[in-house]
């Protein structure tokens, strides 16, 4: 019976009823309206009734669709952000350090001059490379005519370079071999030890300092995706809404893939926004 026919039969019901009035006494008449309305009346609240509920359980499975859905997206962003992780410590350079590569040494050809305070070039002095942390010689040559001097095959490392001649100051200048370049030596008259320090002291990242970020990244990014998989079974469970939304923001730093493992937790945290009534917590409030 559709709902027309239902309203048909009600009015035609209450026009029989009315013309039973012009008969009867009036007592008579509200005992029989009493009798004949009730179980039409009954009848519409229950078919009403049970409408809403359909309706309420329609609405309450469509968000338990998109809750579901919330929690499968932000499950997928944090397995591609330990995934992540994971190549990081995969391509960890700890193990270059002992590798072969490292142990070739490469070697630089490191020319230089001294000069007296005129600027002129000063001849025969003695120049001599000393190990920095032995201070054992290496090589030693003298300079010529013009002051100039030439070391070959010098390892790129931090040396020490001696420039001594009888009446002038020695001048020992520590340095790093790693370019050809030299400044020139000003040679003084006198007796007395000129130190020169020539290391900078930004001396940049170390292949050490390196490892040790990408470890420190490498294990964060792990650490986070398994949180964003305890944000997943949350969801699921739907207790705390608060609580699983702070687990899904923190799982974001896991970085999936860079941008897409974030771009799907945030479209999971979005979805359970609009579910949030389905918690309990929120529903007790």
């Amino acid at each position: 019976m559709t709902e027309n026919d239902f309203e048909e039969r009600r009015k035609a019901l209450k026009e029989r009823v009315k013309k039973q009035l012009e008969n009867s006494s009036n007592d008579t008449i509200e005992e029989e309206i009493v009798v004949l309305e009730s179980p039409v009346e009954s009848s519409v609240d229950s078919s009403e009734k049970r409408n809403l509920e359909r309706i309420l359980e329609l609405e309450m499975d469509d968000k338990s669709k998109l809750r579901k859905m919330a929690s499968v997206l932000i499950l997928v962003g944090s397995i591609l952000g330990i995934f992540s992780g994971g190549i990081i410590l995969q391509g960890n350079p700890s193990e270059l350090l002992n590798s072969s590569i490292f142990d070739q040494t490469q070697s630089v050809d490191i020319t230089g001059q001294t000069l007296d305070l005129e600027g002129h070039g000063i001849y025969n002095v003695s120049i001599i490379l000393l190990d920095y942390d032995s201070s054992e010689t290496i090589q030693s040559t003298l300079t010529n005519d013009n002051g100039y001097f030439q070391l070959k095959n010098v390892k790129a490392d931090r040396m020490i370079l001696r420039v001594s001649l009888e009446g002038y100051d020695t001048i020992e200048r520590t340095f790093d071999a790693v370019d050809g370049f030299m400044q020139p030596f000003t040679m003084k008259n006198g007796s007395d030890l000129v130190t020169e320090n020539f290391i900078s002291e930004d001396s940049g990242w170390s292949l050490e300092a390196a490892v040790g970020l990408s470890t420190f990244i490498g294990v964060v990014t792990i650490l986070t995706g398994i949180v964003g998989i305890q944000a997943s079974v949350e969801i699921r469970r739907a207790k705390r809404y608060r609580r699983t939304q702070y687990l899904a923001g923190v799982s974001l730093f896991s970085r999936g893939l860079i941008i897409f493992g974030p771009i799907l937790i945030l479209a999971g945290m979005g979805l359970l926004v609009l579910t949030k009534e389905q918690f309990e917590d929120v529903e007790e409030v």
